[in-house]
């Protein structure tokens, strides 16, 4: 889209392209495969990373050793989702104009590599001293904000990448292939490390972020070899206030996409209530810190049991379905956790497991991405998903808020009010259409069409 396109003219142009019958050559089949293992490399690789900075757990654990008010815990949501959102919204015209997508992906990913060893060398032993309290939390917050950013940029990279090198029927299998192997791996690691690094009320913060920067460098190396046609398309002139009419006029002019965003900013909700989680369990269940571990593993896990589920059921029925049934995971998780405090031994029992549905998360997070990817054509793919992804941030904004209301009245007031909140999004995924059903929808992608018969 040039800077002089009208905005209504960009929702007609969304209409799905009818199918190319170009025929497909061997090595356009090989260079699907070759990208197929690489973008599953690099999933795996940036998840073993990933394990060892939880923001559901470790992140808040570790924010609430130095500050230790809800309040200052609910600026996380907030500073993860606006890092997340705008920068993408801002970025998607020159990403979509970028002739090698690739080098985004990587570029964005040693970004987060810094901004996790810069976390990592807070917590060296005499520094954290040096630095003091108050710095501490400030400089906590500003490196989790900018990991954050660089986080929103390499995710809107990654969704584009895929859908200029991964056809849609390929999609659910590459979800698949990555969160499952990558789980498997990632908690072997962390098994086998976080024990060195966390043990009863210690934890080695230096070295369990400095394990994750170094995860965050692999996985940029693995997209070096992608197999990339060049973009040749000229940038406009960047102007934030026409990339945010852009996104505006998306909303308004295309009434499918504008209900994927309520249930998004439904979606968003929930993730106000991550940091909280861990902090419910250790002031009702008083557990030692090193039962984060656990949590860490079993988290993990749910995400490659909902994804074994979710793949292939992408793959055979489309994304509309298993993004209603991940919502409804996302929307019993604070039903699940109020309840399970209330009762009892058996409560105290069971909470560890409740962890399994946090990992429904990575899953909702992707099924948005793929039900939007075949919502539209290629060249729109950065402006929607930015635009989605600032859809799912909006409700962020509340979350300081959301902390405070916890510390002023109760964690089950407010899990029980996001809960109704999420139970509207999940019943709003009834009305949404299966784009992959739709007359005329395509398998094209990049400049090429794969044979839906072609394997990986």
């Amino acid at each position: 889209m040039n800077s002089n396109t009208h905005p209504s003219t960009t929702i007609e142009s969304a209409k799905p392209a009818p199918a190319s019958s170009n025929p497909v050559s061997p090595t356009q089949v090989e260079g699907v495969s070759r990208n197929f293992f690489l973008l599953s490399l690099y999933q795996i690789v940036l998840r073993c990373g990933w394990i060892f900075k939880t923001e559901s757990i470790i992140i808040p654990a570790v924010l609430d050793m130095i500050a230790g008010e809800g309040w200052v815990r609910g600026f996380l949501p907030i500073l993860g989702r606006i890092g997340q959102s705008c920068p993408p919204l801002l970025y998607a015209d020159r990403l979509r104009h970028l002739p090698l997508k690739k080098w985004s992906l990587a570029g964005t990913s040693l970004g987060m590599a810094l901004a996790f060893g810069g976390l990592a060398a807070m917590f060296i032993p005499g520094v954290d001293a040096a630095i003091g309290q108050t710095a501490m939390v400030v400089g906590f917050l500003g490196f989790y904000f900018l990991f954050f950013c660089a986080t929103g940029l390499n995710q809107l990279g990654f969704g584009t990448a895929q859908g200029k090198l991964i056809p849609p029927h390929l999609r659910g299998r590459l979800m698949l292939a990555s969160n499952v192997v990558g789980a498997v791996i990632a908690i072997a690691l962390a098994a086998w490390l976080l024990p060195k690094w966390l043990y009863g009320n210690t934890i080695q913060v230096n070295w369990i972020f400095g394990f994750a920067a170094l995860a965050f460098v692999g996985s940029a190396l693995s997209v070096v070899g992608l197999q990339e046609n060049r973009d040749n398309s000229q940038a406009g002139v960047f102007s934030p206030k026409r990339l945010i009419w852009e996104s505006y006029s998306v909303l308004r002019d295309d009434h499918r996409f504008r209900l994927v965003c309520f249930i998004a900013a439904a979606f968003g909700f929930s993730l106000m209530l991550f940091p909280h989680y861990q902090a419910l369990a250790r002031e009702r269940l008083h557990p030692d810190l090193s039962r984060m571990i656990f949590w860490v593993i079993v988290q993990n896990a749910g995400t490659a049991i909902f994804s074994l589920l979710g793949g292939p059921l992408a793959d055979w029925k489309g994304n509309r379905v298993v993004l209603r049934m991940m919502l409804f995971g996302v929307m019993i998780l604070p039903l699940g956790s109020i309840f399970l405090v209330h009762s009892g031994e058996f409560g105290i029992r069971i909470f560890d497991w409740l962890f399994l549905f946090v990992g429904v998360t990575p899953i909702t997070f992707r099924a948005f991405t793929n039900y939007t990817l075949e919502l539209v054509p290629t060249e729109l793919h950065p402006r929607y998903l930015a635009t989605q992804s600032l859809c799912i941030a909006l409700p962020m904004v509340l979350s300081p808020l959301i902390g405070l209301l916890i510390d002023l009245t109760s964690f089950e007031v407010v899990f029980c009010g996001i809960s109704a909140i999420l139970f509207g999004g999940w019943l709003m995924t009834y009305f949404l259409v299966e784009p992959r059903h739709e007359p005329g929808h395509h398998v094209a992608y990049g400049e090429m069409d794969v044979d839906p018969d072609d394997e990986v």
